[in-house]
């Protein structure tokens, strides 16, 4: 679990709990992450109008563990097969040759030997 998804879950205990004995609210402070086993987590609530403690034992759903790895692999996976393209234009760049890198160099000493106005291109 990271520190976002302990974020989340503390943020719905304090919306959806109440202490059972005055029905205050919990605040922030009040709630202490006290460990997780598989997908248990144990949080201690203590109310801070009657010090009631509670231990909540909360059962992480197996879609937010599986949405917080997607997560990271989506930080460090690059988008393959991702295209800006709009439909029909990628038929016609599929008979090309990718761009080479000697034609990006040549391509940039021709802009700094020629002053042209590349919005005009366009």
């Amino acid at each position: 679990m990271n520190g976002k998804n302990l974020q989340e879950l503390i943020k719905n205990l304090q919306v959806f709990y109440k202490c059972p004995s005055c029905g205050s609210n919990y605040q922030h402070e009040d709630i202490t992450f006290l460990g997780r086993v598989d997908e248990h987590c144990f949080m201690q609530l203590t109310c801070v109008e009657c010090s009631l403690p509670i231990l909540a034992t909360v059962l992480l759903g197996s879609n937010l563990e599986k949405q917080a790895k997607l997560e990271r692999q989506a930080r460090y996976t690059p988008k393959v097969g991702r295209s800006d393209l709009v439909r029909g234009e990628k038929k016609r760049f599929d008979k090309k040759e990718p761009i080479t890198s000697q034609e990006i160099i040549d391509l940039h000493i021709y802009l700094n030997n020629n002053s042209v106005d590349i919005q005009s291109l366009f």
